[in-house]
């Protein structure tokens, strides 16, 4: 879409999108570049998208969300910037304009603002019929340079109820909001399946509040502290041809998918964003269930193939066993090349494919029947989970399935973990990148002592499960918590007198409520505490948020 010209530049306007199909609820993408397509961010033809500055604006409606009137909403769309200002590889820093006159605007097409608004009327003229658009972040940028301009976030308010505290049939905010800050700081959706940026998310789901390793990827690479790391390669057809469109994965020893990207119309690829270490490479077609249309390929330019096998890299022949693949050693901020082609393995007449899988977490120490459902399934020979401390045995396989016991060692450590089916004597195999996470049992709380007090007052909740870094939330206040043998404890906020919902929130997104459980007594204060305009360690002036419109990027 163009919203206008000026002498400058040629506003192009790019709807990063979420979609709600059968199941899931479906994002749509944005691009990344070195080789053009790390890991993936939003490109123009094989610009890039960045802001001019790390350093980026933006202001939450008075409104909030029309149907929450106790604040939590504000709280989690400010969690959800706080998510990606928090990676401590990136300068990426978002500073809140929290003045009445920004919260009073509504006019989120000006460029000089940076909008997190709810449409409950569809006046952005997104959500008309029954799209099944949940929420929407359009972008406006140079076309010569990827330079973002102006981005806003829209919730779908007049065709759905989105909640705090995962009321059913809800979209949880803080994890939709974090996804569509992922857009806004120049990221299009990521091909890992249980990464933040991924385009699909189910209600009542608090999963995409947590960034993970290819979301962090990304935002170190596009707003670098220091240098990534990095691998470079091409990626052919056994006759020489160029592979365009492949997703390219990183996967480190303990078997996490760290990143990936898309190989660009030659077939190069270069995977940003990596620690030093041991990595495996491989290369798989966007056949489901991320596919072309899941990324913005109408700015991008760029060709999906997917007419060729899942292939891992290796030295001599370009390609290495899926069950033990060789590795590549990266160093920091390096880069790394492959000292031969990826040369990828041929189609199969029937592909071999995995679409989901029976199960999206499990804890450490837990066992469970875990099921890949998918296509070409009937050959394979062996389920493989790699890393440390998951073990799979009792394989059965049908064409349209892989089933198998999955065992989880109690020192496992939480995070996301691939799937892979493989034939062993043919090396054939299908991949799912991510496909499950290993996350830590959620928190649950059965208390509070002292349950009334004045500000300042140190409280306790007794909660099992708090992991390290928990946080409490403490009506719409946001505050640090100690570890305690029981729970956690806070001090309590300089809040108005009234009762007060206490939540404790683990690093990963979940979290514990007590509703009701504090009673502020004896209090001066008459309004909450302000929130902080910036997490960020050293937040300088804004892009666009706040400025005269002559100022804006």
């Amino acid at each position: 879409m163009t919203r206008h010209e000026t002498s400058r530049y040629r506003r192009v306007s790019k709807k990063t999108i979420l979609r709600l199909p059968i199941y899931a609820l479906a994002f749509t993408v944005i691009g990344l570049g070195w080789s053009a397509y790390a890991f993936v961010s939003l490109q123009s033809g094989s610009k890039a998208f960045a802001w001019s500055s790390p350093t980026v604006g933006f202001v939450i409606h008075q409104a909030a969300d029309p149907l929450i009137g106790d604040g939590s909403d504000e709280t989690a769309v400010r969690l959800g910037f706080q998510a990606w200002d928090q990676v401590p590889s990136s300068t990426i820093a978002f500073v809140e304009d929290q003045s009445p006159a920004s919260r009073a605007r509504t006019d989120w097409r000006s460029d000089d603002i940076h909008l997190v608004i709810w449409d409950t009327t569809n006046e952005s003229g997104f959500f008309g019929g029954a799209a099944g658009l949940v929420a929407i972040t359009p972008v406006d940028f140079d076309p010569g340079s990827g330079q973002i301009l102006d981005a806003d976030i829209i919730f779908n308010a007049k065709n759905y109820t989105f909640s705090t505290d995962l009321s059913p049939g809800t979209f949880d905010i803080q994890g939709i909001a974090t996804h569509e800050v992922g857009h806004l700081l120049g990221l299009d959706h990521s091909a890992v399946v249980g990464a933040t940026m991924n385009p699909f998310a189910n209600q009542n789901d608090t999963r995409l509040r947590s960034l993970e390793d290819d979301d962090r990827a990304g935002a170190w690479s596009i707003y670098p502290l220091y240098l990534p790391g990095a691998v470079v390669g091409q990626l052919k057809r056994v006759d020489g041809t160029a592979i365009s469109g492949a997703h390219v994965v990183a996967e480190d020893s303990d078997g996490n998918p760290v990143s990936a990207t898309l190989s660009d119309g030659a077939g190069n690829f270069a995977i940003r964003g990596l620690d030093q270490g041991q990595y495996v490479i491989y290369a798989e077609p966007l056949d489901g269930p991320v596919r072309s249309n899941n990324f913005s390929t109408h700015t991008s330019g760029l060709r999906i193939d997917t007419d060729f096998g899942t292939t891992f890299y290796g030295s001599g022949t370009g390609q290495s066993s899926p069950v033990t693949p060789q590795t590549i050693q990266v160093l920091s901020g390096q880069v790394s090349n492959l000292t031969h082609t990826l040369v990828a393995r041929s189609q199969l007449p029937t592909p071999m494919n995995i679409n989901n899988l029976s199960l999206n977490t499990i804890a450490p120490g837990q066992a469970a029947q875990l099921t890949a459902f998918g296509t070409g399934l009937g050959n394979a020979t062996k389920v493989v989970v790699p890393g440390n401390g998951v073990f799979t045995s009792n394989e059965v396989f049908t064409a349209s399935s892989a089933r198998c016991d999955l065992e989880v060692t109690g020192s496992t450590q939480p995070q996301l973990r691939t799937v892979r089916v493989v034939n062993e004597a043919t090396g054939d195999c299908a991949v799912l990148t991510g496909g499950f996470e290993v996350r830590l049992p959620a928190p649950t709380a059965s208390g509070i002592a002292p349950s009334s007090g004045a500000p300042g007052v140190s409280a306790e909740v007794t909660v099992a499960n708090a992991d390290l870094g928990a946080r409490v939330i403490f009506g719409n206040q946001v505050l640090n918590a100690t570890q305690t043998g029981s729970g956690v404890s806070f001090s309590v906020p300089n809040m108005p007198n009234g009762t007060y919902t206490v939540c404790v929130e683990n690093p990963d997104g979940q979290f514990a409520v007590l509703k009701n459980a504090f009673t502020v007594e004896n209090s001066v204060a008459t309004t909450p505490p302000p929130a902080p305009t910036s997490t960020a360690q050293t937040p300088t002036t804004p892009t666009g948020t706040g400025a005269p419109a002559a100022q804006a990027p």
